[in-house]
């Protein structure tokens, strides 16, 4: 595989795909887009937490349509919101 693909190259391999592993593409290329935009905080969690979070976050989008979702400034404030009691 080369290192150098183009658009039309990874357009025309999504086509090649069933509808439901179309679904999986998007949720990853969503995982690459979190990661660049938390690069600097890539030392807090590694890839696996982060693209079990992505998954979570879809998971709830799908079955919560309606409910706004909360934001956490910092691991911490998310950790403590979501602490069992």
């Amino acid at each position: 595989m080369t290192a150098n693909v183009t658009l039309q190259q990874i357009e025309e391999a999504i086509r090649r795909l069933q509808p439901q592993q179309r679904r999986q593409v998007l949720l990853f290329v969503e995982y690459l887009e979190y990661l660049s935009g938390q690069a600097q905080d890539m030392d807090v969690l590694d890839d696996a937490d982060l693209w079990d979070a992505v998954l979570a976050h879809q998971a709830y989008r799908k079955t919560h349509p309606g409910t706004p979702m909360e934001v956490f400034e910092t691991r911490e404030a998310f950790l403590k919101a979501t602490e069992e009691p």
